[in-house]
């Protein structure tokens, strides 16, 4: 090919471990020249593409065409199956892939209209496997992207979900996703040594709308945390006899946000005395206002569905988490009571012909955890992903089971309920609004609230009119929203706390926003390493500094003042836990208040 080419790459990027969930992303990427790559990489396939064509099958075939000196490949896809993909070609290579190594994908390519309009703006959209070569189900990493009209590269980095033996690796891609027709001129894969940092691996340029310092959308924010967020906090001074005190010195500081600020807390560092899980517990209590104990209270893995001592150690480190953010006036919720996507142990019993153990199981999980957690947890993912992966609930017991299982949760329990989705992909989104709308309207027992499941990276980024019409959109749905499982995977910190700042303040904006629960913050306990505010070896990235200075003090009353001549001080505040300190003299008194838009003023006798 010659000339300078771009590509334009709206894609989707996903590390999928085995039994975990698969999110459906995307955003607009333009492709760049492949940059420069640490010495330390290993190119694992032969340069160019297989010489052999692969035989056509039922959902197309594959084309050789010439280009100046080599060729390219056309894969021509002629339809999309409902399960799997057959209109693939690999690559081999012979180094291992450990579990959390490093390595780099490059492709590049572009796609063909079918009648040659090049001003159709429909994406291709390509599918991308690392793994076996047999069976492909040890993936090291699943690749689900969409392709521009021009040429150029896509490049990312990723970390091997799971491990790939000497001898067995291969990369795979697959076409028949749809329609289309897609021209590939290279792929390369690069492998990086065990322990290879991979924020030094370079990522696809991206940027969201909103993230211009002059974005309209910032003014709106502010005006509406003003409006629902804050509200005269009064302290009245008086003597006993009721009479004002005038100049007495009111330290007003606030202890606790109203609105959960908040993270997943790993129960197994509970009562770790090791230096880094007392780091972990010290960095949580400056940090954060709202605790999530995980992984203890997700199905079948609660103590009493294992056995041994891990279940028992798990069973101590889960008490005592709960009473030590008890202690801590930490609000806490859980994650979670129902599973609605089939997952290996749910579809094993579907496969034997048992589906009721289903049912059973769940009601097992749910009697133990609601009575366990009973005086400590106030809000449940209560169903966590209803809208099918490949099968969900759904599928084995009819449209009605989550209305079924929520309208038997609210007679087991007055915490509120709330239906966990991830929504950041269109079709997803349809398909939740069209479920959650059929769901209120004839559930006999309504959903409270709705939880946005918040898995970014850096190829899925939402614009800020794009969330805040989201938000809007479901919000008439439920008394309540939350963000409950943010984080965002990107080498690029500048990136990574702009957008953290942005969705943050956005989310915080909303009225009906209760909580933002970030899905851990340390890499050392958290299973995508690159989407968290801290990095394993406790290096702070600009993220946590966008963190503190938000919630800890542009959304954070903390002042001191003196009563007037009515004995009294009156400021705007925001909501949540305070200690107050009146002092007079040698004299003071101190309390602790709770500020709502409800309250009265606080009269303090000195």
């Amino acid at each position: 090919m010659n000339g300078t080419h771009r590509i334009v790459l709206h894609y989707f990027f996903l590390a999928v471990m085995i039994f975990s969930s698969i999110f459906t992303l995307s955003t607009i990427c333009t492709a760049q020249s492949l940059p420069f790559l640490p010495d330390e990489l290993t190119q694992v396939l032969e340069s160019g593409l297989p010489k052999t064509l692969p035989s056509p099958v039922e959902t197309g075939h594959f084309k050789k065409l010439p280009a100046g000196d080599g060729f390219v490949w056309l894969a021509e896809s002629t339809g999309n199956l409902g399960k799997g993909n057959k209109l693939a070609f690999s690559k081999t290579f012979d180094v291992p892939l450990k579990e959390d190594d490093v390595g780099f994908v490059a492709v590049r390519c572009r796609i063909v209209d079918a009648d040659n309009n090049a001003n159709d703006p429909r994406p291709g959209r390509v599918l991308i496997h690392v793994g076996d070569r047999e069976t492909l189900r040890q993936t090291a990493l699943y690749h689900k992207g969409t392709i521009g009209h021009e040429w150029g590269w896509y490049f990312h980095p990723f970390r091997a979900a799971k491990p790939v033996a000497a001898d067995t690796g291969k990369i795979r891609l697959s076409f028949d996703i749809q329609p289309q027709r897609i021209e590939i001129e290279d792929v390369r894969l690069y492998v990086a040594p065990t322990g290879f940092d991979m924020s030094r691996l370079p990522m696809m340029e991206a940027g969201y709308q909103g993230r211009e310092p002059d974005a309209p959308w910032r003014q709106d924010a502010d005006t509406r945390i003003a409006k629902y967020r804050t509200a005269p906090l009064i302290v009245r001074v008086l003597d006993p006899h009721g009479n004002a005190i005038q100049q007495a010195d009111v330290r007003i500081r606030m202890r606790r946000h109203a609105f959960g600020f908040g993270s997943t807390f790993q129960v197994r560092l509970v009562d770790d005395m090791s230096p880094d899980a007392i780091r972990y517990r010290q960095t949580f209590e400056e940090l954060f206002h709202a605790l999530v104990p995980v992984p203890a209270l997700i199905p079948q893995h609660t103590p009493h569905a294992k056995n041994g001592n891990y279940a028992n150690q798990l069973l101590s480190d889960l008490t005592n988490t709960l009473h030590w953010a008890h202690d801590r006036r930490l609000p806490m919720r859980g994650h979670t009571l129902v599973w609605g996507n089939l997952k290996p142990w749910s579809n094993a019993f579907v496969t034997a012909g048992e589906p009721e153990k289903i049912l059973s199981s769940i009601q097992e999980h749910e009697n133990y955890v609601l009575h366990k957690t009973k005086d400590f947890i106030h809000e449940w993912d209560a169903i966590n992903h209803p809208i099918r992966f490949q099968k969900d609930l759904r599928d084995v017991f009819g449209p009605s089971i989550y209305s079924e299982l929520l309208a038997e949760q609210r007679t087991m329990t007055s915490a509120e309920l709330i239906v966990n989705e991830a929504l950041f992909d269109n079709a997803r989104e349809e398909k939740f609004f069209t479920f959650m709308k059929t769901f209120q309207e004839q559930a006999s027992s309504k959903a409270d609230g709705i939880g946005f499941q918040s898995h970014f990276s850096i190829n899925n980024l939402r614009g800020m009119e794009d969330l805040w019409r989201r938000y809007e959109r479901f919000a008439p749905l439920v008394d309540r929203l939350v963000v409950t499982e943010y984080d965002f995977v990107c080498n690029d910190d500048e990136l990574h706390a702009d957008y953290l700042r942005d969705v943050l303040t956005l989310s915080f904006s909303h009225p009906k926003m209760t909580a933002f629960i970030n899905w851990g913050f340390w890499a050392g306990y958290h299973w995508k390493p690159e989407g968290t505010l801290i990095r394993k070896d406790w290096t702070e990235r600009p993220a946590i500094k966008i963190w503190r200075d938000l919630v800890h003090k542009t959304w954070a009353t903390n002042t001191d003042m003196q009563t007037d001549a009515k004995g009294q001080v009156k400021t705007k505040a925001f909501f949540g836990d305070y200690e107050i300190t009146v002092s007079v003299n040698n004299a003071s008194v101190t309390q602790m208040w709770t500020h709502s838009a409800a309250r009265e003023p606080l009269v303090i006798e000195l």
